[in-house]
């Protein structure tokens, strides 16, 4: 599951009175210059570019819908395989998240909107939701899942809360607590849906479930080759079965998204909703898919590398706790002023003493350079030497980001300084072109 640790009050207020600055000092400079060079074509094409390109990794998804028998949405989650083609992530997504995305007066639930004979016009709206693009989606019931699942024998779990299925007329099916299901059991407990409950007291029973058939993988060992294609990569799965049956291949991890606050969300015939948090679904989803992350905003593309060790975020006095933590709250400025994230790498491998800011078109680089400092501080900001396909902007934070936030949270620092923090470095354009490979280390996460 994602593991966002919980904000402190300190952290909320600092937060408020940061958006607030970062309106102020950042928003013209950034949204203007970035946006504005980003999409110009002027002087476009004097050469050849023969830098290095890298791509984002392969990661294949899909949607499974899990019905019960009467068709209604009753469990959904999101399938990812890893680039080498085996194992990958679940994420799992409450079957009442609005699809809408606040956008407009009007809530509309997932589960509301679900067909099952309409799955080509369901898969957009999960798109829009999540920013994310999907190749793959199936819809199947209790046997179908089965059918679809690794023999894995029985599963231990605990159960957060009884299962009850009233609308199978079921009853109780199962107590909470720790017991021993079989497959059949387990697919019989996600199909169920009690039409009394909560649907966050269900939800909470479908990340268990998951997060325990999750715990079955691998199956098979050695597990089957992955077919490839005529350049070495893995061949794409052709249905949603098979990649289920790559995913049990390999390790297998659960993730869980963090929902947004209500309190604002108009909704006025008072239906049954939840809002998904963009910063954290584009925090998942940029780690375990980044080839297929959506870029609604106008803005610039970028990815942000935050390997911080536990050492180092320890520094910030208690700050962020976690990565996660860290990238939540900066993938949240950046939406904010009309960029996208497309990748986020949290390996805790260590940061360089200074933030480095890396643009893949020349012509960003100044703009970028008067973006940065209210938003990250002092940088050391160049042409990227390798361009990475799809990303305008990496950003490689260092410790003086940590610095940065700790003295905007103590109010030591003064107002942001917008002048040049940071030094360039020009980029090559000579001829020829160098083939391209994959950026490593982009599916990757603390969670």
């Amino acid at each position: 599951m994602t593991a966002i640790a919980k904000r402190r009050t300190r952290r909320t207020v600092i937060g408020a009175v940061m958006a607030t600055l970062l309106v102020a000092a950042a928003s013209a400079m950034f949204v203007v210059g970035v946006i504005t060079l980003s999409n110009s074509r002027e002087g476009e094409a004097v050469g050849v570019d023969t830098r290095p390109r890298v791509e984002l990794p392969a990661t294949p998804n899909a949607v499974l819908a899990v019905t019960d028998d009467a068709g209604r949405l009753a469990s959904f989650v999101v399938l990812t395989l890893l680039p080498a083609g085996q194992g990958g992530s679940i994420v799992t997504v409450p079957v009442n998240a609005d699809v809408t995305a606040a956008f407009g007066p009007e809530r509309r639930t997932l589960a509301s909107a679900f067909e099952t004979t309409d799955l080509e016009g369901f898969v957009p709206l999960v798109e829009e939701m999540l920013s994310i693009t999907v190749q793959l989606a199936a819809a199947v019931d209790a046997s179908g899942l089965e059918a679809l699942l690794p023999d894995i024998g029985s599963v231990q779990l605990v159960l957060p809360a009884d299962v009850i299925d009233t609308a199978g007329g079921g009853g109780r099916i199962a107590e909470s607590g720790p017991q021993t299901f079989t497959l059949t059991e387990l697919t019989d407990l996600l199909v169920a849906i009690d039409d009394d409950a909560e649907v966050d007291t269900s939800h909470r029973t479908d990340v268990a479930i998951w997060e325990a058939l999750a715990q079955t993988a691998p199956v098979g060992v050695p597990a089957e080759p992955v077919p490839l294609d005529g350049v070495g990569r893995p061949v794409p799965p052709a249905d949603v079965g098979e990649l289920v049956a790559r995913l049990w291949q390999g390790e297998v991890t659960v993730r869980d998204l963090l929902l947004a606050s209500g309190d604002d969300l108009e909704n006025p015939t008072g239906i049954d909703v939840v809002l998904i948090d963009r910063r954290d679904s584009t925090l998942v989803f940029s780690q375990v898919s980044p080839g297929l992350v959506s870029t609604p905003n106008l803005g610039s593309k970028a990815r942000i590398v935050a390997n911080f060790t536990d050492e180092e975020l320890a520094t910030t006095d208690g700050l962020y706790e976690s990565t996660s933590d860290l990238a939540f709250e900066l993938i949240g400025r950046l939406l904010f002023l009309a960029a996208n994230v497309v990748s986020v790498d949290t390996a805790p491998s260590g940061v360089p003493p200074v933030t480095i800011i890396e643009v893949a078109d020349e012509r960003q680089l100044q703009a970028t350079i008067d973006a940065v400092g209210a938003l990250l501080g002092e940088v050391d900001a160049r042409v990227a030497d390798t361009v990475i396909e799809g990303v305008d902007v990496e950003i490689t934070l260092g410790a003086s980001y940590l610095q940065h936030e700790l003295d905007r949270a103590t109010n030591v620092t003064s107002p942001p300084d917008t002048s040049t923090p940071g030094s360039s470095t020009p980029g090559s354009s000579t001829a020829g072109e160098a083939p391209t490979t994959e950026v490593p280390g982009t599916v990757a996460g603390d969670g």
